[in-house]
C-alpha cells in the first residue's frame, strides 16, 4: 500500500493539473499568469439534441425518405431553416428551431445538434501555467503555504481568514446572518446538525473544520458552500501542524479548494495561501517515503488526529492486536508516548 502524503508546508510550490475528460481547446500557454476562475481549456458543446421522425412527421412513405430531407450530415443549420419537407396540397415542413448541425440521418429519423455550451475546467488559485497537457488542459504552480485536509465536498471559493473558538460558533449563542459573509471559516468541531447549521446561517465563503460527528456527513455534501475536513469524522482535536498552520495564514485572503479526494491522483482538498517566492518551472515533487524522523499524522482509534515523530521502521511484519500482520512503524507522539502501529494508519507529513 503506498505511503498518504498529506502536505502541511510554509514554503511549498504547490502544483494542480487542469483537465478536461476528453479532447478539446488549451486556452493557456506556458508562463502565463493566471487568475483564479480564469478558464485554462474548454470544450464547445451542443446544448441540446433534437430528433425528428421524418416518416411519421411528413407521413411520406419511408423508401422516398431521401427526396424530402434538405440538409445532409455534417450541414450546419440555422434557426428556421428547413431541414425536410413534404410539398403539395398538404405540406408539411420540419425547421431547426436554433443554429446548429445535422449530425445524424437513420431508421426515418433526423437528429440535430442545436446550440452551444462550453464546459470548461478553471483555475482554482492564482498562480503560473508551468505544463501543457496537448488538448486537455495544464498544470498550474504557485508557491505558498498549504494546508491539506481528508475530505471535500468539491466546491472551491476564496476570502479572508477566520479562525472560531468553540464558543464563537456555538448553537446556543444568537448570531446575526450574515456576520461572516465572504468569510473562509475554520472551527475545531461540528457537534450535530443544529452546529453546523448555524456556521452555515452566518454565511460563510467556506468552511474548515477539525471534525464532525459521522451523522453531520450528508448535510456536509449538500453544503452550498465548500467544505473540507482536517482530520475526520468523530470528535478529534486539530493537531499542533494544522493549527499553527491556520494561525499563520488568519487574517489573510486565503484560497479553499475542498477537492475530494483521490488517492489515484494524488489529490486531496487544500487551503492556500499564495506567497511571492519565485516558481520554478517544470519542478515536480520527487517520491516521498517514511523515513526516520519524518513528521506523520495517524490514523484509526485511539489515536486519530494525532501527529508525531518516525523513530524506527522494523523490516520484518508483525501481529497486531486485530490478528494481521502488516510492517509496523513506532511513533513518537507529541506528548513523548512512544506506539507501534501500521504502517497503512499513518500519513506522511510534506513539511
Amino acid at each position: 500500500m503506498a505511503t498518504e502524503i498529506l502536505a502541511i508546508a510554509c514554503d511549498q510550490q504547490i502544483l494542480r493539473t487542469y483537465a478536461l475528460p476528453f479532447a478539446g481547446s488549451v486556452l493557456v500557454r506556458t508562463g502565463q499568469e493566471v487568475s483564479a476562475g480564469e478558464p485554462i481549456a474548454e470544450i464547445k458543446m451542443p446544448e441540446r439534441y433534437q430528433v425528428f421522425d421524418v416518416v411519421n412527421g411528413l407521413k411520406i412513405n419511408p423508401k422516398h425518405i431521401d427526396r424530402h430531407i434538405e440538409r445532409l450530415v455534417g450541414e450546419p443549420v440555422k434557426a428556421g431553416d428547413v431541414v425536410a419537407q413534404k410539398t403539395g396540397l398538404i405540406s408539411r415542413i420540419f425547421r431547426a428551431s436554433q443554429n446548429g448541425m445535422v449530425v445524424a440521418v437513420r431508421d426515418g429519423r433526423i437528429t440535430l445538434a442545436l446550440g452551444e455550451k462550453k464546459l470548461q475546467v478553471l483555475a482554482t488559485y492564482p498562480g503560473t501555467v508551468v505544463e501543457i497537457i496537448p488538448e486537455r488542459g495544464a498544470v498550474v504552480a504557485v508557491q505558498g503555504m498549504l494546508l491539506q485536509g481528508v475530505w471535500g465536498n468539491g466546491l472551491n471559493s476564496s476570502g479572508e481568514l477566520v479562525i472560531l473558538d468553540a464558543e464563537a460558533h456555538s448553537p446556543d449563542k444568537k448570531r446575526p446572518s450574515g456576520d461572516l459573509q465572504g468569510k473562509i471559516v475554520a472551527a475545531q468541531h461540528a457537534a450535530d446538525l443544529e452546529s453546523f447549521a448555524s456556521l452555515l446561517n452566518r454565511k460563510p465563503a467556506g468552511l474548515v473544520l477539525g471534525s464532525v460527528m459521522p451523522e453531520v456527513q450528508p448535510a456536509l455534501q449538500n453544503a452550498p458552500v465548500p467544505v473540507m475536513l482536517l482530520v475526520g469524522y468523530g470528535e478529534f482535536e486539530i493537531d499542533a501542524l494544522s493549527a499553527a498552520m491556520l494561525r499563520q495564514m488568519e487574517g489573510q485572503f486565503v484560497y479553499l479548494n475542498a477537492n475530494e479526494p483521490d488517492p489515484s491522483e494524488h489529490s486531496r482538498p487544500d487551503l492556500i495561501l499564495p506567497g511571492k517566492a519565485q516558481v520554478s518551472p517544470g519542478l515536480f515533487h520527487e517520491e516521498l517515503r517514511l523515513e526516520v524522523g519524518k513528521h506523520v499524522r495517524l490514523l484509526g482509534k485511539p489515536y486519530t488526529g494525532n501527529t508525531g515523530v518516525i523513530v524506527e521502521l522494523p523490516e520484518e511484519p508483525e501481529k497486531f492486536a486485530s490478528g494481521l500482520v502488516m510492517r509496523a512503524v513506532v511513533v513518537q507522539r507529541e506528548d513523548e508516548q512512544i506506539i507501534r502501529i501500521p504502517r497503512e494508519n499513518v500519513e506522511l507529513i510534506l513539511e
